[in-house]
């Protein structure tokens, strides 16, 4: 039987603590500070474009890793990561000092995960598969832990800043907005000045002489936005909750127990098992993405740098979510955008089995692919906003039902199922690429036959996407309205 919200039970069953803001703010939080929370957004967004399109297809296909073994290596890197959020999550929530809950962590973590980047692309020259392998967990490890020292304080920043249903998805569009604008530059910088093609690699992402200045720019531009994004919004400090009295005991067991307590919210576990099935499949597709692009597709590094033009989507989205939410409850929108690119994610590779679209080579097939991209990244940034919007308001719920605010473990146990859940996901798709699509190493872009593309393609294309729909049906299942959270909020301020 649930625990009614406001019942003796439910105080009792729980940890209190008293949360208390130095001041308080009169009116909205300023254009500039969600600014620059949004700088906070670029660490990320360069270290998965790294991770994501580079670093499995640097190991396995330019050094000569097996991309299962490689796999394997990036998996144990996130489950350990995984591992990591929930317990930094807990502790930043429970944490004290004049710098704020927060601050301090992200300022502790910027230089060593700009080392990590630097260190993760400058492998040893003539290494061995042994020492390549575990160089690759090593600064995989230390990259990622760094990284959650940074990241989980950031996120959780983002519940903090109000409490209102409509500013809350304001802050998160413009941390989507600075983040996707900053990555997409980057993301057409990179494959045009970086990743140049040449008449010896047409593809530039295949060419290891680029790798060292990737690692340069790595190694210098993370750090950067880690200390801007912190330094530029101590300011609002005074305006963020902080336990009234310190806690001085962060025992593991009450960290785990803080971390259980979250849980027990219901709406929360809808989004956690959705996200956690949902990072398992996008997982297994982010392996094969760079393999489609530089194989089935034929695209050379030239042509993938326009794709940093589906920033027209992300503004797109940003634009259309007012006017969404305004009509329609939080996750309603999530639902249908993620409905809506479950079918376009499908559209490419059936088109081109049914002999519909242009062949590889022609520019006009490029211009329908970054268009299609373009709405593809509108959908999926207005699912992302929404997504982030509504932990903040769990936050509240959870404040009320427990007597406790969880920004931290609430953001990071949701970072512990996508990392945990896609780590299965990397696996998953090396061992696909290396015992069923089979996959040649030191291939170049027309050197695979038709019959290794084919397999790539259905698994990429049709298989893997279609298991979407079983976090879409979850995520029908959330409950939490815009008049329940008022009410809500309502009752914490008579609380209060």
């Amino acid at each position: 039987m649930n625990t009614p919200l406001n019942s003796p039970a439910a105080h009792e069953e729980s940890v209190p603590t008293e949360y208390r803001r130095d001041k308080v703010r009169i009116g909205k939080v300023p254009v500039s500070t969600k600014i620059f929370q949004g700088i906070g957004a670029l660490p990320g967004g360069h270290k998965d474009l790294a991770f994501n399109t580079f670093l499995l297809l640097y190991y396995s296909q330019i050094l000569g890793v097996p991309a299962s073994s490689a796999s394997v290596v990036l998996a144990i890197a996130l489950v350990v990561d995984a591992i990591t959020d929930p317990l930094v999550g807990a502790y930043s929530d429970n944490f004290r000092s004049r710098f704020g809950r927060r601050h301090l962590f992200m300022y502790a973590a910027a230089i060593p995960l700009g080392l990590c980047m630097f260190l993760l692309f400058s492998p040893p020259a003539g290494a061995s598969t042994a020492l390549l392998t575990g160089w690759l967990l090593t600064f995989t490890l230390l990259g990622r832990f760094a990284f959650t020292f940074f990241v989980i304080p950031w996120n959780a920043l983002a519940a903090e800043y109000s409490q209102d249903y409509v500013e809350r998805t304001s802050i998160i569009t413009y941390r989507m907005l600075v983040g996707w604008t900053g990555g997409l530059l980057f993301f057409f910088l990179v494959f045009t000045f970086v990743f140049e093609g040449s008449a010896q690699y047409p593809a530039g992402q295949l060419d290891p002489r680029n790798y060292p200045t990737f690692a340069i720019i790595l190694g210098l531009l993370i750090p950067t936005w880690c200390l801007l994004t912190t330094h530029l919004t101590r300011r609002e400090i005074p305006y963020l909750l902080q336990p009234v009295k310190p806690t001085p005991d962060f025992r593991f067991l009450v960290l785990l127990q803080q971390i259980l307590l979250a849980f027990r919210s219901p709406n929360y576990r809808r989004l956690f098992i959705a996200f956690m099935l949902f990072s398992g499949i996008a997982g297994i597709n982010g392996v094969f993405e760079i393999y489609m692009n530089t194989w089935f597709w034929e695209f050379k590094s030239s042509d993938l740098r326009w794709f940093g033009l589906v920033l027209v989507g992300a503004l797109l989205a940003f634009a259309v979510v007012p006017v969404l939410q305004r009509r329609f409850e939080k996750h309603t929108i999530l639902v249908g955008a993620l409905g809506s690119s479950l079918a376009l994610g499908m559209l490419k590779v059936s088109l081109r089995f049914l002999d519909i679209l242009l062949a590889n080579g022609d520019a006009m097939l490029l211009v329908a692919f970054v268009i299609h991209a373009s709405v593809l990244v509108a959908l999926i940034t207005i699912a992302a906003i929404m997504f982030s919007s509504m932990i903040a308001d769990l936050v509240d719920e959870q404040d009320l039902r427990m007597n406790m605010r969880q920004e931290g473990v609430f953001t990071s146990a949701i970072g512990f199922a996508t990392k945990s859940v896609s780590s299965i996901g990397l696996i998953v798709g090396g061992l696909l690429l290396d015992l069923v699509i089979v996959f040649p190493r030191g291939a170049g872009p027309g050197e695979v036959d038709a019959d290794t593309l084919f397999r790539l393609a259905v698994i990429d294309g049709l298989i893997v996407p279609s298991l979407y729909i079983i976090p879409i049906y979850l995520l029908t299942r959330y409950s939490l309205t815009r008049v329940q959270l008022e009410d809500i909020q309502a009752d914490l301020e008579r609380r209060n």
